[in-house]
């Protein structure tokens, strides 16, 4: 019997599997916890940033606000912008519900996975059928793009299982709230030029792309890497359209300048927000000036074996390059743009984004249109068979890439989520923010998540650019003192590479080269200098460092071996309460 399946109902199928793909590490925390405190599973190491952000606008602080340093914006002390107040729409359209809803950041987060699972898997749905008409296709397509994304960019499980290593894993697309939320907009701004490209009547294509304007306004102010990878996108496109298609390129045009004009008039003031930054940005976001073309990405390897392979089999069929085939092209070849624009602008910012949260699935999107082009008889059962066998395997991996991730991480979901009481309580005290130091770093990284907690430090403190990178170390370094480190332990972590301590210590660009080109490895002689410097910072601690930033509590396991005796210097402890794992001590100055 040939494979069939009902018109108005077969987008219900790769809703249904990306959903479950994206929901089971929340199901599988929950079922697993003895007591569940209401904390949102953490899938990617900056979400707890994000999360921080919207908090704190849930709760009424401004657009530019620190979560991090416990910072607001008023006319007595002005804030510069950041990444998070100039991106700001994805974070507003987060809280903004949450705070009619009255529901808490950790609550619209889990929400929110499931909204990015729905909409990526209907806008990619129907983007590919609008492209080839092809049910099956368009049903299948989804799965396979969505759950094989990590695995094209070489990482997650593929990677564990490659070298032991993993800069990402789970699914990239659904890091809340960047890219996640206006993940999909990208595929619906690709759907909305494509259909503006193909109208037959000059008001269609305005129509259809005014639309795809609009859309690539709200991406300027929600991710850099979506926009940018949109603007690249359309660039492809219309050159691509322009040299097969000359004689039809009237619509491509038209609509090119419609959103051109939607540019134009947004990025004036996102380039102004930009030039308002804070001073401190361009160094923690590891700004590289270089013009070193870039040929190692698998998303762009992969990306121009497909696009040879549609061209040689169209150029073998004698047909055309119709516009579907052109969309393809243009998926498959705009990695190249991403990768190595700095050949021309002098400039790189990170470039690994692309590759993990939208170049692979742009890839996978015209690798699953080559099987339309490869295998057009749509009768075929062989054909169909493969699809939905294809389908099958990609959902398995999916699965494959949620659980393990999330078994991976379940110890630390459990610290975090046990983290909540004890911060709730430390944070109960309204008089004013509550500055809580946490012994270690996943507590400490939840702690701004919290209304009314700040951390004294976590591993994101330097990220909104409030403190450049020495201030931030030193801050570290009152923090692991106040924590109760000695040099041997931090002289350990680093050897250990630990990415906390190495990042605070030597930066994020060399914990972790591969968020930049041209980083020197840390050598023996540099980790036993920095140990050293710790050693002798607690050995010179004094009242200055001591009540610069006054602390409110600590947290602290409670059956650890923590000792307070630096902090029992410079503060008083009363007799502490427990919550579960932990024990929560209320500070006071003793000055």
């Amino acid at each position: 019997m040939p494979i069939q399946f009902a018109s108005g109902r077969k987008v219900l199928i790769p809703i249904a599997a990306i959903l479950f793909v994206a929901l089971l590490p929340q199901l599988f925390f929950m079922l697993a916890v003895g007591k569940w405190y209401g904390s949102y599973f953490v899938s990617n190491y900056d979400e707890p940033a994000y999360s921080a952000y919207v908090n704190g606008l849930i709760h009424g602080e401004p657009r530019k606000h620190d979560p991090f340093l416990g910072l607001s914006d008023s006319p007595t002390t002005p804030q510069p912008e950041t990444l998070y107040s100039i991106q700001f729409i994805p974070a507003y359209a987060i809280a903004v519900p949450a705070r009619v809803l009255g529901v808490s950041v950790s609550t619209a987060f889990i929400l929110l996975a499931a909204f990015i699972a729905i909409f990526s898997a209907i806008v990619i749905y129907i983007l590919l059928f609008s492209a080839t008409e092809d049910g099956l296709l368009a049903t299948v397509g989804p799965i396979i793009v969505l759950c094989f994304g990590t695995a094209l960019a070489l990482q997650g499980e593929l990677r564990v299982l490659i070298d032991g290593r993993v800069l990402a894993d789970f699914l990239p697309f659904l890091r809340r709230y960047q890219p996640g939320f206006a993940f999909p907009l990208f595929f619906v701004f690709c759907l909305l030029f494509y259909k503006a490209a193909n109208r037959e009547t000059t008001k269609a294509t305005v129509t259809f792309a005014i639309g795809a304007g609009v859309v690539f306004a709200i991406l300027v102010f929600s991710y850099f890497y979506l926009w940018t990878a949109a603007a690249a996108w359309l660039a492809c496109f219309a050159i691509i359209y322009l040299i097969v298609r000359r004689s039809q390129s009237r619509n491509v045009l038209i609509a090119a300048g419609v959103v051109a004009g939607f540019a134009a008039i947004v990025l004036v003031p996102y380039f102004s927000l930009l030039s308002q930054r804070s001073v401190n940005l361009d160094s923690v976001q590891l700004l590289d000036l270089t013009r070193m073309p870039q040929f190692d990405s698998p998303s762009m390897i992969v990306g121009l074996i497909v696009a040879a392979a549609a061209i040689v089999v169209s150029r073998r069929s004698g047909e055309p390059f119709g516009s579907s085939l052109i969309l393809l092209l243009s998926l498959a070849l705009t990695p190249v743009i991403l990768f190595n624009q700095q050949v021309i602008t002098g400039r790189s910012l990170q470039p690994v984004h692309y590759e993990l949260f939208i170049a692979n699935y742009m890839v996978l999107t015209a690798a699953v249109m080559l099987i339309g082009v490869l295998k057009p008889d749509r009768t075929s059962e062989k054909r169909n068979r493969f699809l939905v066998y294809l389908a099958i395997a990609a959902f398995a991996w999916g699965s494959f890439e949620s659980f393990t991730s999330a078994n991976r991480s379940m110890t630390v979901a459990e610290i975090r989520d046990g983290s909540l009481p004890a911060i709730r309580a430390a944070a109960a005290d309204k008089s004013r923010k509550q500055v809580i130091v946490a012994t270690n770093f996943v507590t400490a990284d939840i702690i701004p998540s919290v209304p009314n907690a700040v951390s004294f430090w976590n591993a994101h403190t330097s990220s909104a650019g409030g403190i450049g990178v020495e201030e931030n170390k030193r801050r570290f370094y009152r923090y692991l003192y106040f924590a109760g480190y000695t040099g041997q332990e931090v002289n350990e972590a680093l050897r250990a590479k630990s990415f906390e301590v190495t990042a605070a210590i030597f930066g994020g660009e060399r914990a972790l080269p591969v968020l930049s080109s041209g980083t020197n490895e840390i050598t023996e002689s540099e980790i036993t200098a920095e140990a050293a410097n710790y050693a002798a910072f607690v050995k010179t601690f004094s009242a200055g460092e001591a009540y610069a930033s006054p602390l409110d509590h600590i947290i602290a396991p409670s059956e650890s071996e923590t000792t307070f005796e630096n902090l029992d210097r410079w503060y008083t402890r009363d007799q502490g309460q427990e919550f579960g794992l932990f024990r929560l001590y209320r500070l006071t100055p003793k000055k």
